[in-house]
């Protein structure tokens, strides 16, 4: 990293960001430039509904610090949780955005929350800009399908106790951070289950 980038990403809230994406690609000065000026600082309070689904709201998110939940909803209107983001996690809508459809999840901070937020055309218009933006697209979508399919996998495979020490094991710094129940959802079983799971 050069002097300049040095001292740009030190004094405010882009250094994580910055932290993250280098571990995928180099930027120069002006390419860090030019992404990091798609994205706004967004500050939420914990229990906030950031998005709800059906929303035409297609971002990509970093956290710097706090967490979110990622929920579906149920024809009964129950919740079931998708996903947890903490810090230095990207988070996207790639297939809704792709398809160009509604969001078929919610997003609610569990915590307060500071977060950087690009609009997924910004960040896909980068792409005919510099190839390295291209290489950067592909390293990003690559982490959220690995994710999301070690999280299916998880769901087919594994039984409800696999499942939360798969979850300990991968997350160690969110099950404190989690209210059972949230956590109990994630997992696909009832608040009690997991209460015995914990206590075995």
């Amino acid at each position: 990293m050069n002097a300049k980038v040095q001292n740009y990403v030190q004094v405010n809230e882009f250094g994580q960001l910055y932290t993250a994406v280098s571990q995928w690609v180099a930027l120069s000065e002006q390419q860090w430039q030019q992404f990091a000026a798609i994205f706004k600082l967004r500050q939420v309070e914990a229990r906030e509904f950031i998005v709800l689904p059906g929303a035409n709201q297609h971002e990509i998110i970093f956290v710097n610090e706090g967490l979110l939940r990622f929920y579906y909803i149920d024809e009964e209107g129950e919740e079931a949780n998708k996903a947890f983001i903490g810090e230095n996690e990207f988070a996207g809508p790639l297939a809704s955005a792709a398809l160009g459809l509604p969001l078929y999840f919610g997003i609610q901070a569990l915590e307060p929350t500071q977060m950087l937020v690009a609009q997924y055309s910004d960040y896909v218009n980068l792409f005919e800009q510099d190839l390295v933006f291209e290489r950067l697209g592909r390293k990003l979508t690559e982490t959220l399908l690995v994710r999301k399919e070690l999280r299916t996998r998880s769901l087919l495979q594994q039984n409800a106790k696999e499942r939360y020490l798969n979850f300990l094991e991968t997350y160690p710094n969110l099950a404190d951070r989690i209210p059972q129940y949230q956590l109990a959802s994630y997992l696909g079983i009832a608040e009690v289950s997991l209460s015995r799971i914990k206590n075995s």
